[in-house]
């Protein structure tokens, strides 16, 4: 029999707060991995990290308001405001003459001497102006009129304007597109608009006051929340592979003050199931009673002691016969509830050892061979146990069992966990890998049973052996 050795064992209490809280860290996982803050962290990333977002935040930087065509209607208007024919034009509309220059235009003086002119230049009054007595006649009159109101002040004033550079300027200005345009450009820059825009562009501190830096901030705010930072450090480690690994199936943690039989047959399977009876093997020295099981609502207890009992054994020969037995023990089995093939199964347990008392937590299908032997107690103290394979060949049993030490394992509970599949079974005490078997990988689906045996000749058993179940759990690999 070969001899695996392994260094001590993480503390059971210890292994199982680990297990614990990587359980709670994985429900904190997955409660924030549906959190509204983490929805919120995602949808800034991607938009902070767009070329849409990414490009406004860029020229929020870095435009200037002379990159704009704003600025450029500003220069346009500017530009056209500052020459010297636009200068005159609005200098000369604001001392308001063109104004007063249509006034006079319209006036009746001007109607007037229109009128005059034209009939001194007319041959009426050429042949008038012939006649004797002329300067008495309405002919003279009219031409005296006609010369006073030459030298009208608002006539003047109106000849001199309408022939000075000034009032050209006007009309080639006034009316114009040139004017519309400049009108229209006045009309934008100086809109509350406009404004705003443009000092909007030369506020220094403007993407700082922008949409697109408060959401920045409210990214990086978030991202530095404690809750956020920690996600992101477990999903980066991949904390919970394990977990993931595994969908669990069938487990129970005795926390009732009764046995759950709807879970646990207390007998070997085919008992039960063909008779409703319990029995032994031909070798055991036990017979298993129900009074050998306890349960106190923090886990099961199978008791072996000195005790009379009558019960069944199978008789190779004769079949099931009455025997009187003188020491009982405890079995309990998922025989008639769960069977499972391959998967993690796994259960917490601590052993009073006593020789020749052989405890066991075993697997077992529809044949009894092969079983998966998880531990089976047989050496004098409990420094030891095997843990492997029983087969039948064509010769008969064959053991594929290895020695486990490295702990006193009467002294504290043990985490015993077993990880099986098609082509690998894999022993486990606390996390630690304990054996490993590729060959003869049982493919049948199995049941869990957990019995004491006793199969050597004694007299008397020096104390009460127990074994002692705080939990027991079973899990399938998920696809």
């Amino acid at each position: 029999m070969a001899l695996f050795s392994s260094s001590k064992y993480p503390n059971t209490a210890k292994y199982e707060a680990e297990q614990k809280k990587n359980k709670a860290d994985y429900e904190r996982f997955n409660q924030y991995a549906k959190s509204d803050e983490l929805k919120r962290i995602n949808e800034l990333e991607i938009l902070i990290n767009s070329a849409d977002f990414t490009k406004k935040v860029d020229k929020l930087k870095n435009e200037k308001f002379k990159d704009t065509a704003e600025f450029r209607q500003l220069q346009k208007y500017t530009t056209q405001k500052k020459s010297a024919e636009f200068k005159k034009y609005f200098k000369y509309v604001a001392s308001g003459m063109p104004e007063r220059v249509k006034q006079i235009e319209v006036s009746s003086k001007r109607k007037e001497l229109a009128e005059l002119n034209e009939y001194v230049r007319s041959s009426e009054f050429q042949s008038a102006r012939q006649q004797k007595g002329f300067k008495k006649s309405e002919a003279y009159q009219k031409f005296k009129r006609c010369k006073a109101l030459t030298k009208d002040k608002e006539i003047r004033l109106f000849n001199k304007q309408v022939n000075s550079s000034l009032y050209k300027n006007y009309l080639n200005i006034h009316n114009s597109e040139r004017l519309k345009t400049y009108q229209e450009l006045e009309q934008e820059v100086t809109s509350e608009k406009f404004i705003a825009f443009k000092n909007w562009m030369e506020d220094k501190k403007k993407f700082q006051k922008s949409e697109e830096y408060s959401l920045i901030q409210e990214y990086n705010k978030l991202v530095k929340s404690p809750d956020y930072i920690w996600y992101k450090k477990v999903e980066k480690d991949n904390s919970f592979s394990e977990i993931k690994k595994w969908q669990l199936l069938f487990e129970d943690d005795f926390s009732s003050t009764s046995l759950n039989r709807e879970k646990w047959i207390t007998g070997y399977y085919w008992g039960k199931a063909l008779l409703n009876k319990t029995y032994v093997l031909e070798n055991e020295k036990q017979f298993f009673t129900d009074n050998n099981i306890s349960i106190s609502g923090k886990g099961v207890q199978l008791s072996t002691r000195n005790e009379h009992a009558d019960g069944l054994v199978w008789d190779s020969k004769r079949g099931f016969m009455p025997k009187a037995f003188d020491f009982t023990a405890g079995l309990i089995s998922t025989g008639q509830s769960h069977r499972q093939q391959f998967g993690k199964i796994e259960a917490k347990v601590k052993v009073d050892h006593v020789h020749p008392v052989r405890h066991a937590f075993w697997l077992v299908g529809e044949k009894m061979a092969p079983q998966i032997d998880v531990f089976r107690f047989e050496d004098k103290n409990a420094k030891s146990h095997l843990a492997g394979l029983q087969l039948i060949n064509g010769k008969g049993p064959e053991l594929q069992s290895k020695t486990v030490k490295g702990a006193k394992f009467d002294s504290d509970y043990f985490v015993y966990s077993i990880e099986w599949t098609k082509d690998k079974l894999s022993w486990f005490i606390n996390g630690v890998k304990v054996n490993e078997q590729t060959n003869n990988i049982p493919d049948a689906q199995m049941y869990l049973v957990f019995s004491s045996h006793i199969t050597d000749d004694v007299e008397k058993l020096d104390a009460s052996a127990n074994m002692y179940i705080e939990w027991v759990r079973c899990y399938q690999q998920k696809n």
